[in-house]
């Protein structure tokens, strides 16, 4: 059978599954002094980036080592960072450099990455401590019941100090945890992910993308008339609801996967989605529908559905996209012409009809179950591990 295929991979590779790493927001709250302190230490870290971009770049090396013996007692006497800063510096400015894209980027005075030398957690009374500019000060902070009980008994050893546009400054705690074991699924929910509808999953439930969509012609239609406008408000202003429209987004994506996962996790059920890596280079669409179309972020969906159940132990099995949206989920008869329409799918074989999403998303399951599918499981990262002729890969978490 195909779901006891599936269960069995499963189950075998539990000793595999990675550690996952997630972030705590801390807010501080710094006395004035202290504050002024804060400001002074995150100039001094991005001067000292910017430094040392140009040093990089001069040397024409994004090699740690390297760019440290070129400009690390410059950066110290320069800057007055401590040695722990500047180095932390360094490794900010080369591991920017290797993406192509920030090859001329600068650094804004936003944040600092501490590591265990450079900062501490007290649990007695919730205050961290952090090495900066002219002293290492211990600063209160204001914690909520979540954040308390997950740093509970816990030595974190690395965090980033963030000062927001509002002026508030963050401690963003990172925690290491081994993930839980991933259950033994007795079936699997197939979700399509699209446009019109972000998500369908394979029993009909639907979550609408009309509100996405109104969203996005109003910020589009006033994104519009402020490029047309070009000045310092305008652009200020673009920045703002930029913001607002990826907030939005991120949102939503973040409702539609708590609640699959959630559904996931009640009734003892795998995830599978199309694997859709790359599905903007490789589809085409018409200039009416290519804001539209491009204008959601099906990464950022897949991959809040992916972390979300590796935290629960839920498998994400990704499958081929090509033809379920085509093929019926009654019969396995595959045309063209079987989709009716965007939102109808009518079989040109045994006359099935349904919502076409639905369908898609019946499709995904079925091919997750079948045997001689690949089964990537969420947390796995050695795909050499095989079993039953299965190989198990990671999610991309």
């Amino acid at each position: 059978m195909a779901l006891a295929a599936l269960t069995n991979t499963v189950t075998c590779d539990t000793v595999c599954f990675m550690d996952m790493v997630h972030t705590i927001m801390c807010k501080l709250d710094p006395t004035p002094e202290q504050a002024s302190e804060l400001d002074a230490t995150l100039q001094a870290f991005a001067d000292a980036c910017n430094h040392i971009a140009e040093v990089a770049r001069r040397i024409h090396s994004h090699n740690k080592v390297i760019v440290q013996h070129a400009c690390y007692r410059e950066v110290r006497e320069t800057f007055g960072l401590s040695a722990n800063l500047a180095i932390r510096a360094i490794a900010r400015v080369c591991a920017a450099l290797k993406v192509p894209e920030n090859a001329a980027s600068t650094f804004a005075p936003t944040s600092i990455d501490y590591d265990q030398r450079i900062f501490s957690f007290r649990e007695a009374d919730w205050t961290f401590s952090l090495t900066l500019l002219h002293a290492r000060e211990r600063l209160a902070t204001t914690l909520g019941a979540w954040q308390k009980t997950a740093l509970q008994s816990r030595h974190p050893t690395s965090a980033q100090l963030v000062k927001r546009r509002d002026g508030r400054y963050f401690l963003h705690i990172q925690l290491t945890d081994l993930a839980p074991d991933p259950i033994a699924p007795s079936d699997v929910i197939g979700v399509d992910l699209g446009v019109k509808n972000l998500a369908v999953t394979d029993e009909g439930q639907t979550f609408s993308g009309d509100d996405v969509e109104q969203c996005r012609q109003r910020y589009g239609s006033l994104r519009k008339v402020l490029n047309q406008c070009g000045s310092k408000s305008a652009r200020r202003h673009l920045r703002k609801i930029r913001r607002r429209e990826a907030n939005f987004r991120k949102d939503k994506n973040h409702i539609i996967s708590k609640r699959i996962v959630a559904k996931a996790q009640d009734t003892g059920r795998a995830i599978a989605l199309e694997d859709l890596q790359g599905i903007n280079d490789r589809t085409t669409a018409r200039k009416a529908q290519r804001n539209r179309l491009k204008g959601w972020a099906f990464s950022q969906l897949r991959s809040f559905i992916s972390y979300k159940a590796l935290l629960a132990g839920i498998p994400i099995i990704l499958v081929d996209p090509r033809n379920t949206s085509r093929t019926c989920s009654v019969c396995g008869h595959c045309e063209k012409a079987n989709r009716k329409s965007r939102d109808e799918f009518l079989c040109k074989h045994c006359g099935y009809s349904a919502p076409a999403d639905w369908n898609a998303a019946k499709n995904i399951r079925m091919k997750a179950l079948r045997a001689e599918v690949m089964l990537p499981i969420a947390g796995v990262d050695d795909p050499s591990l095989e079993t039953g002729g299965d190989c198990l890969q990671a999610a991309g978490l």
